[in-house]
Formats: structure tokens, sequence, C-alpha cells
């Protein structure tokens, strides 16, 4: 009787010994299946740099608003004469302001001892910007002793230049320095002929045309 009585204990104080081990490793299997559940953390990624800021392209501003009140602005069809801008003013460093141009608009830059020392003008439309591309081409030519391409604008834009009054440059001053250079420009899309000019030198009216750029 006494040894059954011992072997029953026994047995009751095993089931008490492994009701909590049986538990402890039921939670533990829950927390692992929970911890296999979650997604695995993504490898952060590197920051992207913003793209650096485009640049305000130089009397963009000026050209804009005397577009605006210029016939072509003001007739609310599609611009024959838009306004133009540059990418650069080619080491140059003039204040922009308005110029007059009757009908049409300009952009001229003053220097501290110069006024007036380069500038951009769509000055309206004349019959003979009526004309198409290559007869314009062919005109500009003919009236002037230089052509440039532009290919930075829309095709086909081309300018011919020399010195006013359609003049070559002397022999003695074959850079132009500090006399008038004037080119007259044609853009492909628009109809009027655009007047761009330098009072720096030749090369300098040069590089205004390559840095010409159309405004939307």
């Amino acid at each position: 009787m006494q040894r059954a009585l011992s072997l029953i204990m026994l047995i009751a104080l095993g089931g008490c010994h492994d009701g909590p081990a049986r538990q402890q490793d039921g939670a533990t299997v829950a927390r692992m299946t929970a911890a296999s559940a979650v997604p695995p953390v993504a490898a952060s990624q590197p920051v992207q740099a913003p793209p650096p800021p485009v640049p305000e392209l130089v009397g963009a501003d000026v050209a804009r608003a005397q577009w605006a009140r210029s016939d072509d602005g003001k007739s609310g069809k599609t611009p024959r004469c838009a306004p133009l801008a540059l990418a650069s003013a080619a080491g140059a460093d003039g204040a922009p302001r308005a110029a007059d141009f009757s009908g049409g608009w300009g952009v001229a830059f003053d220097l501290p001892n110069l006024r007036s020392a380069y500038g951009f003008a769509g000055p309206g439309v004349l019959p003979d910007d009526e004309t198409p591309p290559e007869a314009q081409r062919t005109r500009l030519a003919r009236q002037w002793p230089y052509m440039q391409e532009l290919d930075q604008l829309p095709a086909p834009s081309f300018a011919g230049y020399g010195l006013s009054g359609a003049e070559p440059y002397p022999k003695d001053n074959p850079e132009g320095h500090g006399l008038q250079s004037i080119a007259y420009v044609h853009v492909g899309g628009q109809t009027c002929t655009y007047n761009v000019w330098s009072r720096i030198s030749r090369a300098h009216l040069q590089a205004l045309l390559g840095n010409l750029r159309l405004l939307d």
C-alpha cells in the first residue's frame, strides 16, 4: 500500500514538473513563428542628392516682360517673334534693361563705362520676314559678309553678321574691338528677323549668338 502511494506521488510530481516545461516550449515556438513572419528590414538606400538648379537665363525676365507688351505678345496668337534670352553673356556682366523697338521688344545690357554694350531684340515682323527659311538664308548671305549656323536653336536657325551697315571688319581691326557688331538672326519656327549686337568685339558677338535660347 505504501509503495503504491509513493508511486502515485511520483507520477503527480512528474506531472507538475512537466507542465511548465511544455508551456515554456510552446511560448518559445510561438515567438519563433511570429519572428519568422516579420519581413526582413530592407537595407537603407543611399540618399539621392537633388539635381542642381537650372541656371536662370540672362535677360529672360526683361525679355518676357517686353515681349508681353509688344504687338506679338498682345495678339493672343501663336508667337511669331517669341522672346529670347542668353545661356551666358560670354564673360560680360552688363545690367539688363528694356530697349525700345516700336511694335517689338528688346533687351539691352549696360556696362559701367558703356551704355547698350550688347543686347538682343525682336523688332517685329517686316514684309521680307514672311518668305520661306531658305529664302531668308539667301537674303542674309547676300546682305551680310559673314554667316553663322545656330544649331542650339530650332532648325533652321542662322545669322548673318558684320559691322553696323552690313560692313566687313577692317583689316586693321579684324576682331572689331570697340566697334558696333550686329547680327540679323532667323530662328526656326519664328517669323521675325531678330537683332543681336555687341560693342565689345566680333568674338563677343559670335559667343552671344551661340548662347541664344528661345523662351517658352
